[in-house]
């Protein structure tokens, strides 16, 4: 008979009592928050599609350019002046290439948002790891539920999931390759920090610059400089060629016309803004304090009630990218609701993890308590508040992710001021029946111009004009009640467009229902 064996095997003869095995912890409460976001987030985003509110930029343009790739020719997409081009024009997002596999078997958009929504989820579970262990480090306890409720907020956060639901992109993904990265590294497993290390370089240019960040980590407070180093120089080196040789390559005689209109004020190219910062520091400095990037900041970093900045050293890591959006004049770059914020937020959650420990290691030494947190004999009442604070102040930033959320989120379940209208009122059914109509109609094989949301339904074709861009097409199909991307900016000329369009002599009419009307070209 098993008894309760002591040293050397031995045994007293009484039966072992078995333990307790938890069903539920906090292991599992983050797998089950990361699979709901998973459901949640890919049924919302092929919905958001299917009634039309997508984009032809740019869920059209990462389509077509992953359909091309199958076709052999590789990231080509129409851009916005309806020439064929590169992806590589303006960005290296190389991981589109890895969903070409996918297309072989079965070519749709939806492998782009479900798996992106798949992925970004998977995010909750690095996370979790990692606040795992920066808040045991510091108190010398498990602190596993304090850490699961930092990466449940997370996927609350409201920026993080409209950025999701803002189509498709790369770089979206980029955070949870990133989180996976950083946990290997901390985990000195080099060949799992170097895979996931490469991937989230391939998500975008700019961000094997968090990568290289890493590796300044590993050199200072890990004190690895045989790592860090050389991750430091590979990831400096990685963005110099894509910048400095591989994008040039496709703008011969001119730069990307994207870094040019995002960073005009500051010299319009990475030298200029260099250039500038050096001779003119404090226009440069003032440019970065503006209002709105005050305010962008705080949207940053207040969903954890501001505990990320009390631990600096981790938002070190994503720097480059904050940077990047600081001295961009793009609106969109200084909003959490987009995929520039995405690589981020992640490093913010965990810095919110790592403040809370650094928070309660410093309280003791600030009230003069000198027995470690560790102490496993009787606690005075201000200890026992210490050893419960981690639990406190990470349910704390659990209620904001649901308060903010609340307000400002994406879910149709809450319909604050703000959020993503086209996922929960979509047009009316007539609507969505005569769009569905009209996109049948276009042949496979032609070229078309298309509005802005019946774009993405299009995009498996070599040649996808943006409306009013009609060019060369077979078919100009328009939505009248949204006809271009530029609606809301122009609406008088955008109309104006499809009127042209009418009486022009070489396209006919072949379809109208509801606003939704199909040209064909004749002859």
């Amino acid at each position: 008979m098993k008894g309760v064996k002591l040293r050397y095997g031995k045994s007293l003869g009484f039966p072992e009592i078995p333990k307790k095995r938890r069903r539920f912890g906090p292991k599992e409460f983050v797998l089950l928050s990361a699979v709901l976001y998973m459901v949640v987030l890919g049924a919302l985003s092929v919905y958001k599609h299917e009634t039309y509110a997508s984009s032809r930029f740019d869920l059209g343009n990462m389509d077509q350019a992953v359909w091309n790739s199958a076709q052999g020719r590789i990231l080509e997409a129409t851009d916005e002046t309806g020439e064929i081009t590169s992806r590589l024009r303006n960005h290296a997002d190389f991981l589109l290439l890895a969903f070409v596999p996918l297309y072989w078997v079965h070519a749709s958009p939806h492998w782009l948002l479900v798996v992106q929504a798949v992925v970004v989820g998977l995010g909750a579970l690095p996370l979790y790891w990692l606040a795992r262990r920066f808040l045991g480090g510091i108190t010398g306890r498990d602190h596993s539920w304090p850490a699961a409720l930092v990466a449940a907020a997370y996927l609350l956060n409201p920026g993080l999931q409209a950025a999701n639901l803002f189509d498709f992109h790369a770089q979206t993904m980029a955070g949870t390759l990133l989180l996976f990265a950083f946990h290997y590294l901390l985990e000195r497993r080099l060949l799992p920090f170097a895979l996931f290390a490469v991937l989230a370089a391939l998500a975008k240019e700019e961000i094997v610059l968090l990568v290289a960040m890493m590796g300044l980590y590993a050199v200072f407070p890990l004190r690895r400089p045989r790592w860090g180093i050389p991750i430091f120089v590979l990831g400096c080196l990685y963005f110099l060629f894509v910048m400095l040789v591989a994008i040039p390559a496709y703008n011969p005689g001119d730069t990307s016309s994207l870094v040019e209109g995002r960073y005009e004020t500051l010299g319009g190219s990475m030298g200029g803004v260099a250039l500038t910062a050096l001779t003119e520091p404090l226009f440069t400095l003032s440019y970065i304090l503006s209002a709105s990037k005050v305010s962008y900041l705080f949207s940053l970093v207040g969903p954890t009630g501001f505990l990320a900045v009390l631990s600096p050293l981790v938002l070190l890591i994503p720097l480059p990218e904050l940077a990047i959006n600081f001295l961009s004049e793009r609106p969109q770059m200084l909003s959490i609701r987009y995929h520039y914020s995405t690589p981020i937020l992640p490093f913010v959650y965990l810095a919110a993890a790592a403040g809370i420990a650094n928070l309660v290691w410093l309280l003791p030494k600030l009230r003069g308590l000198r027995r470690p947190l560790g102490w496993l004999g009787a606690l005075s009442p201000s200890e026992k508040v210490l050893r419960a604070l981690p639990g406190v102040l990470a349910f704390l930033v659990l209620l904001l992710g649901v308060q903010t959320n609340y307000d400002k989120g994406p879910l149709p379940v809450f319909n604050a001021p703000g959020n993503n209208f086209s996922v929960i009122d979509p047009p009316p059914e007539e609507h969505l029946e005569a769009l569905d109509e009209a996109v049948a109609l276009i042949p496979d094989d032609a070229r078309v111009s298309a509005s802005n949301q019946i774009g993405p339904h299009l995009a498996h074709r070599p040649y996808l004009y943006l409306f009013p861009t009609v060019r060369d097409a077979d078919y100009v199909i328009v939505d009248e009640t949204e006809p271009a991307y530029d609606t809301a900016i122009s609406p008088i000329l955008n109309l104006q467009s499809t009127r042209e369009v009418r009486e022009r002599e070489d396209y006919t009419e072949v379809y109208s229902r509801d606003g939704v009307v199909v040209f064909e070209r004749s002859g």
